[in-house]
């Protein structure tokens, strides 16, 4: 083999242990939050009923996913990283009390920090300065996939307001659904693998 084939073969190899190693790690990263985030249960909200389920998925919306900025708090960019402080109430779900464009240093132990980021901002009118700002924020978990054949019944039970999902969220904010609840059993369950 001359060196030119050599050469070409080793560029191959390392064109592969390079995509071997960015895909272990996807898969180290997603199983890693699963595995060791703290749990928090969000109540899910419908999103627009004719549209429910795609396919093998179930689009979900979150009462967190729209969020008033107090009057005079600096407002985000569109597609920044928004910070939502989440505290636990007497039952399983959490509600958000407080967002930052920073993520914040003083977490109680019964609140935790979800990242979130800007899709919309709503204007701030003139004669209107001291009214909150909305904004609305997506967290990459807004559709999960269901086993094949079980979307209309879950799709029924999202209209309803009868499920809840359960999310993982590490100590960065980074969420990721761990499965769906309904009157407080797990019907679904993400799997590690």
């Amino acid at each position: 083999m001359n060196q030119i084939g050599r050469n070409m073969w080793i560029a191959i190899a390392v064109v592969a242990l390079g995509q071997g190693a960015v895909l272990g790690w996807m898969i180290w990263d997603r199983t890693s939050l699963l595995a060791n985030g703290r749990e928090v249960v969000l109540e899910v909200i419908p999103v627009d009923p004719r549209s429910l389920f795609r396919g093998d998925y179930v689009i979900l919306g979150y009462d967190i996913s729209r969020f008033d900025l107090p009057a005079g708090t600096p407002t985000p960019e569109r597609n920044a990283p928004y910070y939502v402080t989440l505290k636990k109430t007497d039952g399983p779900n959490w509600r958000a009390v407080g967002g930052s464009i920073e993520k914040p240093a003083d977490v109680k132990p019964d609140e935790v920090v979800i990242k979130g980021r800007v899709d919309w901002i709503g204007r701030q009118q003139p004669e209107k300065l001291q009214e909150p700002v909305g904004v609305n924020l997506h967290y990459g978990i807004e559709s999960f996939f269901v086993p094949e054949g079980t979307g209309r019944e879950l799709e029924k039970m999202v209209g309803e307001k009868k499920i809840s999902a359960v999310i993982a969220v590490d100590e960065d904010g980074n969420p990721a659904i761990k499965g769906l609840m309904s009157d407080g059993q797990r019907i679904y369950e993400e799997s590690l693998f």
